[in-house]
């Protein structure tokens, strides 16, 4: 793992020197994948139990096991996943707008692929550093859409000082340092009572309008999280200066003892948060869970695909 562990600081370092690091995202994700063929086997583990059935596989070694991984989303060779990740950051030669239905499914593949290698290694080999592949999850999206959206501008927090005085966001929100740069790479937290922090924002300086991207690997119970902040930016700035696109992996869980995958789910909770706290743009999800694509949470929120992602966040700047 020391090969890894010295990528994913350097990654980190380039990211938090606001540095171009696609291609360091690119060396790790390659890294970790030609380990995970190597030294692992790659076996079908069990399905989520659904409509239709879902197969998920997972990586193991010498009796640890790591997370279930999709293998019709997984792309589990080093070289066929560069091509891929390369298509990706050229944007497939045209704007997100003109993007095909199998373009924005390469896109969604390329993300999952990226943060499940990082993630399965780190089950196997390096199974108390539970927060890297969340941070991973950052750095690789700021990395993709910093290529697609060059003339945007990017930032992780929103001044909120002329709105608030001696108001500590974490306390409201329960925003913490646990999914930053901080934990793993040494990186100096910068929240404070005057900004809300999330994982990425991106604005269009003529516009003035402004994308609040959450990204979880799962949500569970932490899903208020980017309602709540809705809540406080539409507050301050008014229904529509900023949109909120929450991005996730997925919401799956192992079932060791009857040796199949859950989707833990809260449609409920989601449906009364969009409703009564702030709606957010939408759900994005690389596995999207089953019960969150059924028309009645369609209805309420748009939930779609990490590769739909792109070329919403291209609509939503009207570029």
């Amino acid at each position: 793992m020391k090969n890894i562990k010295d990528l994913f600081v350097l990654v980190s370092k380039q990211y938090n020197a606001k540095k171009p690091h696609a291609e360091d995202c690119l060396n790790l994700v390659c890294a970790a994948l030609d380990k995970l063929s190597r030294e692992s086997s790659y076996e079908y583990y069990g399905d989520f139990r659904g409509s239709p059935n879902v197969t998920y596989y997972s990586y193991s070694v010498e009796g640890s096991i790591s997370r279930p991984v999709r293998p019709d989303l997984f792309i589990y060779d080093s070289s066929s996943f560069a091509e891929a990740y390369h298509e990706l950051l050229n944007g497939y030669g045209k704007v997100p707008s003109e993007w095909s239905c199998s373009e924005k499914d390469s896109a969604n593949k390329v993300i999952y692929t990226g943060v499940m290698s990082i993630a399965c290694c780190y089950d196997l080999w390096q199974r108390g550093s539970r927060k890297t592949p969340g941070t991973f999850f950052e750095i690789l999206m700021a990395a993709v859409l910093k290529e697609l959206f060059s003339e945007l501008y990017f930032s992780k927090h929103i001044p909120l000082t002329e709105f608030l005085e001696d108001v500590n966001l974490a306390e409201i929100t329960g925003n913490d340092s646990d999914a930053g740069l901080a934990d793993d790479a040494g990186a100096e937290s910068e929240e404070s009572a005057s900004s809300l922090s999330t994982d990425l924002v991106i604005n269009n300086v003529k516009t003035g309008k402004g994308l609040v991207i959450p990204l979880k690997i799962t949500t569970r119970e932490r899903i208020v999280q980017p309602f709540a902040h809705q809540r406080i930016l539409d507050s301050a700035f008014g229904m529509g200066r900023f949109t909120s696109f929450v991005v996730c992996i997925s919401e799956t869980q192992q079932d060791a003892k009857n040796v199949k995958v859950n989707q833990v789910c809260v449609p409920g909770t989601v449906k009364l948060f969009q409703k009564y706290l702030a709606p957010i743009g939408g759900l994005y999800y690389c596995d999207i869970p089953q019960r969150y694509d059924a028309n009645d949470m369609q209805r309420v929120i748009p939930i779609k695909s990490v590769g739909d992602l792109f070329v919403d966040a291209y609509h939503f700047f009207e570029l």
